[in-house]
């Protein structure tokens, strides 16, 4: 009987471990998380203050919440991949085969042009020039995206 109850609680303990880890975020690295854009700086030396977009990234998966001017919320999906100094968003649907369609409603589509504008790939690899737990500045062709973690 000892037997038994030590071998459950081993299997509960075992169970807890499991579950605790994969609840983990990419392993604690700074992209996680709620990214609130705070502003676009071209390099003509112009700012644009914003402050209605939010990026989320977890485990590759890529959310970005968007506020009109009604304070209504729409979402668009992705993922992302990270290479050396840059990260690439890919929105959902991408281009690949069977997509075709739905992709090209979303790059035309009146609020992807709002809130993105990243043409008709639907995807941006930007340069990575800050990280840190609290701030994050990406490059895209000399615009830098300000953003602050949320």
């Amino acid at each position: 009987m000892k037997r038994l109850l030590n071998g459950t609680i081993l299997l509960l303990l075992m169970c807890v471990a499991l579950g605790l880890a994969s609840c983990m975020n990419d392993g604690g690295s700074d992209w996680v998380g709620k990214w609130q854009l705070r502003e676009y700086q071209y390099p003509d030396g112009k700012v644009q203050k914003v402050d209605s977009i939010f990026y989320d990234f977890q485990k590759g998966s890529f959310l970005a919440h968007c506020m009109n001017e009604s304070g209504s919320y729409e979402s668009f999906y992705g993922y992302y991949k990270l290479k050396d100094d840059e990260i690439s968003i890919t929105l959902w649907p991408d281009n690949s085969s069977g997509n075709e369609s739905v992709h090209e409603e979303l790059v035309n589509s009146d609020s992807y042009k709002k809130f993105f504008g990243w043409g008709d790939s639907g995807e941006r690899t930007f340069k990575v020039e800050e990280l840190t737990n609290k701030k994050m500045r990406l490059d895209y062709e000399g615009t830098k995206y300000v953003f602050r973690k949320y």
